[in-house]
């Protein structure tokens, strides 16, 4: 049985349950109101709110609000009852977002200076990353057509020199292979000091 808007005083509110009870300004019995009949208030009911309801006669004759509001709250959009009838939400502990927020910051700390330090042990070359073989001399040419890191130098070096044997000859550097020293000296290059 459904009665005309009423008004009341809500007594008592349980919010970690959602429910309370309105005694009606019309006096009579208290009427049981649930978060879920108020809908669009804005907030949560509190004790002392003047409630604006339609009452509703149970089957067992108790009496229940149905399509209430907070008189003077702000009207907005709210959860459905099954949303609103569990506890409020708490906010966040704020030093609880604190640790987050400093573990975050060391976990990245520790993956930069790892990637920092594994490129530091691990340099290829600046033209290639990948590890190129020594050329192989052409037949009968073993003059060795380098360029010094250092000075930038186009030097050859003869077999039996002192750094004969540890003379890389890169091509995609820029180096080659001499058959004759008169060849190695026709395109520029000069003979190492040792």
């Amino acid at each position: 049985m459904k009665s005309a808007s009423q008004k009341g005083q809500l007594t008592t509110w349980k919010d970690e349950r959602g429910f309370g009870f309105i005694k009606p300004d019309e006096g009579g019995k208290e009427v049981f109101l649930h978060i879920s009949a108020v809908k669009g208030a804005g907030r949560r009911p509190r004790v002392g709110d003047t409630i604006l309801y339609e009452k509703l006669a149970q089957p067992d004759g108790k009496l229940r609000a149905a399509k209430a509001s907070i008189q003077g709250a702000t009207p907005q959009h709210l959860p459905t009852s099954r949303h609103l009838s569990a506890k409020p939400a708490k906010t966040k502990n704020k030093q609880v977002g604190l640790v987050e927020a400093v573990v975050f910051v060391a976990i990245m700390t520790v993956i930069a200076l790892t990637t920092r330090q594994f490129n530091r042990s691990y340099s290829p070359s600046p033209i290639t990353s990948i590890a190129q073989p020594e050329s192989v001399a052409p037949s009968g040419c073993v003059i060795k057509g380098n360029i010094s890191i250092s000075t930038g130098n186009k030097l050859y070096h003869l077999p039996g020199m002192r750094d004969y044997e540890s003379t890389i000859i890169s091509p995609e550097h820029g180096e080659r292979w001499f058959c004759t020293e008169a060849e190695a000296i026709a395109n520029g290059w000069r003979k190492a000091p040792r």
